[in-house]
Order: C-alpha cells, then structure tokens, then sequence
C-alpha cells in the first residue's frame, strides 16, 4: 500500500543555508505528492522577504506550492510586496510574531489580512499568543494553519502542523509538516519516522491537507 504525504512545512530553496538540492520524493512505499515551500529563515531578521524569492527562483516545479512571508518590521509596505509575491503565486502567507518580534494586531498587518480575505489564501501562523489568536479568529473568516503552536482552540478553520516528534491532539485538523531540511532530515526520512512513531494516518499525512489546498484553489 503506497504511504501517500502532502508535506505542508519544507524550506528548500533557500541560498543562505545552502538548501538547494532536489529533494527525493519517492522510496520503498513513500511518496511525497506535493510539497509547500516555506520561506521563513532558520533565526531572526528584520523581513526575510528575500527567502520568498530564493524559493521563487528555485521551487517552479510541478511538486512544490509556495507560501509568502511578511513583516511588519519590514521597510517595503504590503501593499507593494504582497502584491508582487500574490503574482507570483502563493496559496499562503507566513507571519511568525514571536520570531520577528511584532504583535498580529500592528496596523501594517491589516493590508494583510483584508488581502488574504480577498484573494482566498490561506493564514500560517508560528505560535501566536491566544489573544491574538482569538482576536483574529472573530475579525476575519480564512482559515489558519499554526506551526509549533502551545495553544489549541474549538475552531474548524484552524489546523495545526504536525511531525514524528509531535503530539497529534485532533488528527481530524492536523496537517503533516516535516519542517525539512531545517530538522536536519530530509522529506523521506521525516515522513518514514512520522509513520514508525505514529503509524500512518491518511487525513493527517495527505487528506486533510488536501481537502484545505482545494478550499483555496491550490493547482494540485
């Protein structure tokens, strides 16, 4: 029986780490089927839009589907950078407010959000305080993935990004999301640890995101 993975957290394509070889999608029973690129720098910086682009250059593959990034902090408004990256195809937009150091209700973000409403993307969001979190679930109706998130909330728009070393609280909104090559493992090994620690779940390594990418129009 072939082990079908979406794998929905990846990094490759970005120069600064030297991420750019061809990763292998296929072994034994394990099939990666798509791939999203996530452009969000391993430490700390004042944008990391440049990421995105990396990952531009690098990810026109029929495998890969790309997510954008932005910060507040950042000297180029959104209403310029998300509109170019909006062109170049995301299905998404990375905002990481502990990482960057910005709170989800700065003014700049609601270009944002109102354009994410608009164009029908998705929200991926790095461990948001559940304040904000709540505050964003009322104001606005997309849904939101969270990565290494400490909170977990009574939503059906909000999924939640798991990997072998996760705890897998609702396999029905969790999303599989190995965080490679930044886990210093590759998709392979990652999703063939994620079946030995977990045993294979369908909706959580392939279905449930799916059925998300398809609410969003994603070209799968």
């Amino acid at each position: 029986m072939p082990f079908f993975f979406i794998d929905f957290n990846t990094h490759y394509g970005i120069r600064l780490y030297n991420y750019m070889e061809e990763p292998k999608l296929r072994e034994d029973e394990v099939e990666i089927k798509r791939i999203l690129l996530n452009p969000i720098y391993k430490y700390s910086c004042d944008c990391c839009v440049d990421g995105f682009y990396q990952q531009y250059l690098w990810g026109r593959k029929d495998y890969t589907l790309r997510l954008g990034i932005y910060n507040p902090r950042c000297r180029v408004p959104p209403q310029v950078e998300l509109i170019r990256q909006v062109d170049r195809g995301i299905i998404g937009v990375v905002l990481s407010p502990k990482h960057h150091n910005f709170s989800l209700r700065h003014s700049s973000l609601n270009f944002v959000y109102e354009l994410i409403d608009r164009k029908g993307l998705i929200l991926v969001l790095y461990d948001p305080s559940l304040d904000e979190l709540k505050w964003l679930l009322d104001k606005y109706t997309f849904p939101v993935v969270l990565i290494n998130s400490e909170h977990v909330v009574n939503n059906e728009r909000v999924y939640y990004v798991v990997n072998h070393s996760s705890t897998i609280i609702d396999p029905r909104r969790s999303i599989y999301g190995s965080d490679a090559p930044y886990n210093s493992l590759n998709l392979i090994q990652s999703a063939k640890l994620f079946i030995k620690n977990h045993g294979y779940d369908k909706d959580v390594a392939y279905k449930n995101a799916t059925e998300l990418l398809n609410k969003v129009n994603a070209n799968l």
